[in-house]
């Protein structure tokens, strides 16, 4: 199985307050984090585009008008976008690329890793149902299969058949 260490963007810190104030600079700020989200981690999910871009702003929880600026930019910036089952899923402007890696290196919740990259895991174990379920577990070292996990493992499977 082909795994490579999780990539992380750099990014610039930016003032939550002056973003609301519509301050250029601060969305231009926004546009930089977000495009270089976006080219270096893709297939990334939009809730760790929202953990990332907590880091940038230095808080906590991101306000519903925040995430509706950030979602106006994500559309003006012209990312694809997939689903996940849970959430969406952004890639560059270059489209859907194939996945040749597993990422290691970032704890994700199983749900933030895309279909697309865990086909890779998938592939290597070569099994089905509950035991397929439980390797992908131990692999991000989860010991609970919670009902959101299993919803998301199922639509795994029925995707990477």
């Amino acid at each position: 199985m082909k795994t490579r260490q999780y990539t992380f963007a750099k990014l610039k810190k930016m003032d939550l307050n002056s973003m609301y104030d519509g301050s250029s600079a601060t969305l231009e700020a926004l546009d930089y984090n977000l495009l270089s989200i976006v080219n270096t981690e893709a297939p990334i999910t939009m809730n760790l585009v929202k953990a990332r871009l907590r880091e940038a702003f230095n808080i906590g929880k991101i306000s519903q008008k925040a995430l509706d600026i950030i979602e106006e930019h994500i559309k003006r910036l012209g990312f694809k976008i997939t689903d996940n089952f849970y959430d969406k899923v952004l890639w560059p402007q270059t489209g859907v690329f194939n996945v040749e890696y597993l990422r290691d290196g970032y704890e994700r919740q199983i749900y933030d890793v895309s279909y697309q990259e865990m086909k890779i895991l998938t592939d290597t174990l070569n099994l089905r149902g509950e035991e397929l379920y439980r390797e992908i577990l131990k692999y991000f070292g989860f010991e609970v299969l919670t009902k959101k996990a299993l919803d998301y493992l199922k639509f795994i499977e029925k995707m990477c058949k």
